[in-house]
């Protein structure tokens, strides 16, 4: 060893004394030829932790639900993800952005002559994100008013009401499957207005042209949504899972509910009704999912959040153990 490194030895001697052995090794300095040992890859319970924390996010236990929604073979599904309020801000948000970078480009560009009636695409997109900003407030007041109804069907008023809540459902519906037409069919005319070259018109209308381009990107990545899913939770999730041995999809559920959770629940006692009858209760399984046994005339149901109904004493063990509804999967509230 060099006598540059025989001096810093011995001036670590003494205090190397009161040091373990192992930690000693560490302090001592290198020879020039000795190389420093590579850093260690993530251990496994990092990423176990890692991975726990990312099933349990909420924006995970929401990708599952919307997945669950659209892919499940029941047409009863409870409640759909893209009516919850948090996903309804973020569609607001998304709007108003779009409103406002759309409106104000075409008040900086007016002085741009494109070759194509570029402008026009913009505008007729424009007034799409209004209707759609309509439909939006529609569809929160429909929200609204479906969560201040009461539990009870036997009332007159009550399967009037339903009636209409359904009336007004299907018109909703309609409405934002005429708007997601026409959204589409723009799409594709956008595309073929701005990237064909016979239409080009960057040169006379730059402003605009990156307008529609990056308008266009966003409905492109809006229409992939589902394909990006399907590779994320039937792709990337289930390697995941098998190299950890942790199945993150039922992660978030591993936690059953605690007691008063379960009795802030609303419950009652069954009905039988008739089968041709318009009350909302007529559309609902008439046997529970967990026991396969049909309802009886005075037996206690209880109901989740996501509409999803059960035998009383079936889903109180249920969500002791695991927290979430026993179809559809979305976790109780905290």
């Amino acid at each position: 060893m060099s006598t540059r490194y025989s001096s810093q030895l011995q001036s670590s001697a003494i205090s190397s004394i009161t040091v373990s052995s192992s930690s000693s090794l560490h302090s001592t300095p290198h020879d020039d030829n000795t190389h420093m040992a590579p850093q260690s890859s993530p251990s496994p319970s990092f990423l176990m932790r890692l991975a726990m924390r990312v099933s349990r996010a909420r924006w995970f236990i929401f990708l599952r639900r919307v997945f669950h929604y659209q892919n499940a073979s029941r047409s009863d599904l409870g409640t759909n993800p893209f009516n919850s309020v948090t996903w309804m801000i973020s569609e607001l948000i998304a709007l108003l952005v779009q409103i406002t970078v759309i409106t104000s480009t075409l008040a900086l560009s007016k002085k741009e002559r494109p070759v194509w009636p570029m402008r026009l695409w913009i505008t007729g997109y424009n007034v799409g994100c209004l209707l759609n900003l309509m439909l939006l407030y529609g569809r929160y007041r429909q929200h609204d008013t479906s969560q201040g109804n009461g539990f009870s069907f036997g009332d007159i008023e009550q399967q009037e009401r339903s009636r209409e809540e359904t009336r007004c459902s299907h018109l909703m519906n309609r409405c934002r499957t005429s708007l997601e037409l026409f959204f589409a069919i723009w799409f594709v005319i956008g595309n073929v207005w701005v990237f064909d070259s016979r239409f080009g018109s960057f040169h006379y209308a730059p402003i605009l042209h990156v307008l529609c381009i990056s308008l266009l990107t966003w409905n492109a990545l809006c229409y992939s949504f589902p394909f990006l899913l399907f590779l994320l939770l039937c792709c990337v999730v289930p390697l995941i899972s098998s190299f950890l041995g942790y199945n993150m999809n039922i992660a978030s559920s591993d936690k059953g509910a605690s007691d008063d959770q379960i009795s802030s629940l609303p419950s009652w006692k069954y009905k039988l009704i008739d089968e041709t009858s318009d009350s909302a209760q007529a559309n609902n399984d008439p046997e529970c999912c967990i026991c396969l046994a049909k309802y009886k005339e005075r037996e206690e149901v209880r109901k989740l959040p996501c509409s999803h109904r059960f035998h009383l004493k079936c889903v109180d063990q249920w969500l002791r153990i695991i927290s979430c509804c026993p179809l559809c999967k979305q976790d109780l509230p905290n």
